[in-house]
């Protein structure tokens, strides 16, 4: 398997400051194993998420014929010959539908989402009807079908209303909303766990001995992290101590796991304890290493590595 080092000493001059972008993106899309874990959330949580599968439409959207527009609902075939005077015969809300059926040279008062009536096809807009009484004058002129807005003629039910790959912003929230939708799957976030090593670093609001300065580092990359949607796993910085070590071994021993932290590795104390346990074993032993973190709030956090 080729390796990182093994494709960037063949780059000429390699210099880490100097690589293209394009060929370091090209790098890492070599290198890096897309997420394959899918979690079902509820949409509220889906912001920033990437869709894990299609999002299919459960309804029609929009569910019923309805008016784009306030004004009156008519038969096209009554305003198609030219200039007449209607009927109206009731109003229609958007919520509450006119019941009943609109016949020849009538027409229904009507506000913009409501479902058409039974028998009408067209909206006249308010501005240009002459309204007296009940009785609504209607200008020639006007096309059949004009202001209304069918049943399904955004989204058909069944058909698809988002794509699986979909980064969920406020508009694709909405969408899956006005479907009536309260989970869907998505990808599960990217995972980031990092901290800060150095006999030097202090976290914020502990005093600074000589030499010392404060872990801001830390707190720039959890910024980035966190506008990205990832999990952050924030750590404090980490100093290797005795005290430390027998922390690891006192969760060894509640919780019966074998608990090694990464940066313990680094410390000859842990190692040579790591060591002792690897020759003590039995030859076949098969060690499950989990790579454990401590939080700034003081929690553990473990991840196997096997």
């Amino acid at each position: 398997m080729t390796t990182l080092e093994q494709i960037v000493s063949c780059i000429s001059d390699y210099d880490p400051n100097a690589l293209p972008v394009d060929r370091a993106n090209r790098i890492i899309r070599d290198f890096v194993k897309p997420v394959t874990g899918i979690e079902k959330v509820s949409i509220r949580s889906t912001l920033g998420r990437v869709l894990a599968e299609d999002v299919m439409s459960t309804i029609d959207v929009p569910a019923h014929d309805n008016s784009a527009m306030d004004g009156w609902a008519v038969r096209g075939e009554d305003v198609a010959k030219g200039a007449t005077t209607l009927t109206e015969i009731g109003t229609a809300f958007a919520g509450r539908a006119f019941v009943g059926r609109v016949a020849a040279g009538e027409c229904v008062r009507i506000m913009t989402g409501a479902v058409m009536p039974e028998g009408t096809d067209t909206v006249v807009i308010q501005e240009m009807v002459k309204a007296e009484g009940k009785r609504i004058a209607v200008p020639a002129g006007l096309e059949p079908g004009q202001h209304c807005r069918l049943a399904g003629e955004d989204l058909k039910k069944g058909s698809p209303a988002l794509r699986a790959g979909t980064l969920v912003r406020p508009a694709e929230l909405g969408l899956m909303a006005s479907l009536g939708l309260a989970e869907v799957r998505v990808r599960r976030r990217l995972r980031v766990a990092f901290f800060s090593t150095g006999d030097e670093l202090r976290s914020v609001g502990e005093p600074l001995g000589e030499g010392q300065v404060y872990d801001s580092n830390r707190y720039t990359l959890w910024g980035m992290l966190q506008r990205l949607g990832c999990d952050v796993i924030c750590e404090k910085p980490l100093v290797p101590t005795p005290e430390f070590i027998d922390e690891l071994a006192l969760i060894e021993q509640e919780t019966g796991k074998r608990v090694y932290n990464i940066l313990q590795l680094r410390h000859h104390d842990a190692i040579l304890k790591l060591r002792d346990k690897v020759a003590a074993a039995p030859k076949d032993t098969k060690f499950d290493v989990e790579l454990t973190y401590i939080t700034s709030r003081g929690k553990w956090y473990m991840e196997s590595w096997k």
